[in-house]
């Protein structure tokens, strides 16, 4: 009878103890969720800003670049257009560099190419990587609703008296073993808790780093729009140029 006196005093000191982990625990793994939901928060905040680097590269400074330079090979081919041979020898001369030029843009159109189909190549890893990312959200969501229906079921039971039942029926050897069960089971929790919240912290520091990187990319992606823009000007002022060369070839 002292055996079972004594059992049950254990039992109720280490329950005691693991409804402490079970605190320290819930606190840590709480701290651990609001910090990767804030990570989370920055990493879709690092994707905007990825995208509006790329609207503003591809879709903007890209754009122009390409028109001033197809202006400048418009001024070229209208220049040598309007030149007059007046040999044979002049004649070969200028459809020669006529046929330069055109060689010459056709392989920065080629070389543009290129790397337009680097770009969709990355582009198309970047959806499939995407893609894998809802597929995880999806079965974590999938996850959560079996649990949720599973506990419906059980809930029912419990309230019809299972539990209530299982109570009745316990045993100071049964609460023992359930009690070591737990403890276990916290300890695997705690080293969890522990390992995640180092590497939430690292992930912190990457994205801080990720951040500082993108934000740096779009203040030279903005530093080269001025620059883009600067040429277009001078674009123009060849452009006129070429016009009054050809009033005087006329």
């Amino acid at each position: 009878m002292a055996n079972k006196t004594d059992l049950i005093a254990e039992n109720k000191l280490n329950i005691r103890k693991n409804r402490r982990k079970i605190f320290e625990l819930d606190a840590e793994v709480s701290t651990t969720y609001a910090e990767l939901m804030l990570l989370l928060a920055d990493i879709e905040e690092n994707r905007a800003l990825l995208q509006r680097n790329y609207t503003s590269a591809f879709m903007g400074n890209r754009s122009i670049a390409i028109d001033n330079v197809n202006d400048l090979y418009s001024c070229r081919i209208a220049m040598l257009e309007a030149l007059d041979p007046s040999s044979d020898v002049e004649a070969n001369f200028k459809v020669r560099m006529l046929n330069q030029v055109r060689i010459e843009q056709l392989e920065k159109r080629s070389d543009l190419n290129d790397t337009l189909r680097d770009i969709a190549a990355k582009m198309i890893e970047v959806n499939v990587m995407l893609q894998s990312v809802n597929e995880l959200i999806t079965e974590a969501n999938e996850t959560v609703v079996d649990e949720g229906d599973t506990m419906i079921s059980e809930n029912a039971e419990w309230a019809d008296g299972s539990v209530a039942k299982q109570m009745t029926k316990a045993t100071p050897n049964a609460n023992s073993q359930s009690v070591s069960s737990n403890t276990e089971r916290l300890q695997k929790l705690l080293d969890r808790a522990t390992i995640a919240e180092k590497e939430a912290t690292g992930l912190v520091h990457r994205v801080e780093e990720d951040t500082k990187g993108i934000l740096e990319l779009g203040d030279d992606i903005a530093s080269r729009r001025e620059r883009i823009q600067a040429d277009r000007e001078r674009v123009v002022a060849n452009q006129r140029r070429t016009a009054d060369l050809l009033i005087k070839l006329k």
